[in-house]
């Protein structure tokens, strides 16, 4: 770190449950509904201490709004009358749904990641001879399957033995018909 340059220190995030009853979420927003015009919908309900609109990080829809965003009203009344005004109000062609929002337990997540950590220690513990013994037997089936996709090169059938090559011989033959009595026909024009 330079001389001179001291860390700054971060703000505590007092009242989280505080600031979870003046927050709500506001959903099937109208994708073409721009970050600004919703703010300016939002500021007349009340006071805005936060305003988090949402878009895709990744993705094929990246840079494109995800239809939803939060919104944070400097008290509870300004917020429930929000949320009472906006909650079915037409925005473009969609209504609104504006809902109280709530904090997602970590719990949640991490139930998902340990059941995934669980799974890879499950792989992780099969024995090497069991993973070798069920590779021989994979290759085994696949030799043994093996005549079902190879090609043969020599051919089966008789070249134009298939009903294909008949109905291609019929349509070549009315073809040539035809262009012999249109060069007739020109000839006789001509004379």
């Amino acid at each position: 770190m330079d001389q001179g340059l001291l860390p700054v220190p971060l703000p505590e995030d007092s009242g989280g449950a505080e600031k979870d009853q003046c927050r709500l979420w506001i959903g099937n927003l109208d994708p073409r509904i721009t970050e600004f015009a919703l703010l300016k919908i939002l500021q007349k309900h009340g006071t805005l201490t936060k305003f988090d609109f949402l878009y895709h990080k990744s993705g094929p829809d990246q840079g494109k709004p995800r239809g939803y965003c939060f919104a944070s009203f400097s008290s509870r009344e300004e917020a429930e009358n929000a949320r009472r005004k906006l909650d079915g109000k037409l925005a473009l062609s969609r209504k609104l749904a504006v809902k109280w929002a709530y904090t997602v337990d970590e719990d949640s997540s991490s139930s998902k990641k340990a059941a995934d950590k669980k799974l890879d220690a499950q792989r992780d513990n099969q024995s090497p001879e069991n993973t070798i013994r069920a590779i021989e037997a994979k290759l085994k089936s696949m030799e043994d399957s093996q005549h079902q996709f190879s090609l043969s090169l020599k051919p089966e059938a008789p070249p134009g033995s298939s009903r294909l090559s008949y109905l291609n011989r019929e349509q070549r033959e009315q073809t040539l018909k035809h262009q012999a009595r249109t060069k007739t026909f020109r000839r006789n024009k001509r004379r």
